[in-house]
């Protein structure tokens, strides 16, 4: 090769060197790219998928497949030693059931702490998160304890979602009915709590997760062409909504977590608003039970509790005639078939507060949906209250008349 003009032979040398050095980085680059590949690839020549695990010999199983006690991968890469399904994260393919299981701690393992994180993905995996408990049992609920934190002396359950306050209750002792969870967000965790296990106090834990689309959720969110409206989320709040002129949508009033459980602890302020109001006429805001009725009403529930059945130990709803706590109260309601209750005016206040005492998994008392309507009466008629003080009626019992 002839030299360039003014440059000597070292300078010819050293740009040879940094061509070689570049040739060799890429080869080494493509070398690393084929082993990652070779790694995540499994033995059909495809990838395992966000809600799979990948086996030592690269198929792929689902995601439940880890430690679950059997051999699925073949190769026993699924159940390594001393393995936990603990303190994981598991995915699912939207519209598939998954399983999971936990088996009694040993002694020595005690106390016992676990994390099960399910999340909600996107795009194939699910938009909101659905916890099914075929048996739960986790430690001993002791209703007479002097104190909250006492009401669960062996362990409990707690549950919470991203992005939304900790009401910090728990749940814990035998599990009632088959227990459902309807996450309002993508990511749910399920905190496992055992601080010591006598033989007489069993302990179950055994569920199924999905995933689904929020078009899918038809009970709660009502039919992609029907939606439902269930208000405007007050932010920093757990469940708090704001509802405003419910004459033009299908207003519902739901409990937290429709239809499944609700949280312990919850306090919720659900505000109505009527601001249109037609010439001549007065608007009154009216709730009662949804055409499709509560689903959650146990039969402990089958008659109606009202006002001083209502105990501090019973979650309860609090109906106002207005928009603050200090407004008359129009009922204070805690079980049974709910009557209709109707607002003087274009506003009204409903508190929905669980207690923060433990009860057993699956017992939530006020799993329901409520109907929300407008109604208009003429604004000069005898048909609602003009003041707070109400309406009085005088009944004359001593007239001797007799009508046939």
């Amino acid at each position: 090769m002839k030299q360039a003009p003014g440059k000597d032979l070292a300078e010819t040398e050293i740009a040879d060197v940094g061509g070689g050095q570049v040739r060799t980085g890429l080869i080494f680059l493509f070398l690393i790219s084929v082993i990652l590949i070779k790694r995540t690839t499994g033995s059909n020549g495809g990838t395992c998928g966000l809600a799979e695990l990948t086996c030592r010999d690269g198929h792929c199983v689902p995601i439940d497949a880890y430690c679950n006690g059997k051999n699925d991968c073949g190769d026993g890469s699924d159940e390594p030693a001393l393995c936990t399904p603990c303190n994981r994260t598991y995915h699912g393919q939207e519209g598939r059931t998954y399983h999971l299981e936990l088996s009694r701690p040993a002694e020595t393992r005690l106390p016992f702490l676990c994390h099960l994180t399910f999340t909600a993905a996107g795009r194939g995996y699910g938009e909101l998160v659905q916890l099914l408990w075929d048996s739960f049992s986790v430690g001993r609920l002791e209703p007479n304890a002097e104190y909250l934190s006492a009401s669960c002396p062996e362990g409990s359950l707690q549950l919470a979602e991203l992005g939304r306050h900790f009401t910090g209750g728990f749940w814990c002792g035998g599990g009632e009915n088959r227990a459902t969870y309807y996450s309002e967000t993508s990511t749910v965790t399920a905190s496992i709590r055992l601080f010591h296990a006598p033989a007489s106090v069993p302990f179950e834990f055994r569920l199924r997760y999905r995933f689904v689309s929020r078009n899918d959720a038809v009970a709660r969110l009502g039919k992609p062409d029907y939606p439902i409206e269930r208000g405007s989320p007050v932010p920093g709040t757990y469940c708090s909504r704001n509802f405003y002129e419910c004459h033009l949508k299908q207003c519902r009033l739901q409990s937290p977590n429709y239809p499944g459980e609700y949280p312990r602890n919850a306090s919720c302020m659900i505000t109505l608003r009527q601001k249109e109001v037609p010439t001549c006429k007065h608007a009154m805001i009216s709730v009662k039970n949804s055409p499709t009725g509560p689903t959650g009403l146990t039969s402990s529930n089958a008659s109606l509790s009202i006002w001083q059945d209502c105990t501090p130990e019973k979650d309860r709803l609090i109906f106002h005639d207005g928009l603050r706590t200090e407004d008359p109260i129009l009922l204070i309601y805690c079980g049974g078939p709910l009557p209709r209750v109707i607002a003087r005016g274009p506003n009204m206040l409903v508190e929905f507060r669980s207690s923060p005492i433990a009860i057993p998994l699956g017992a939530s008392a006020l799993r329901l949906e409520l109907e929300v309507q407008v109604i208009y009466v003429d604004s000069d008629g005898l048909d609602y209250a003009r003041n707070s003080e109400g309406c009085h009626f005088f009944v004359n019992g001593i007239s001797t008349c007799l009508y046939t």
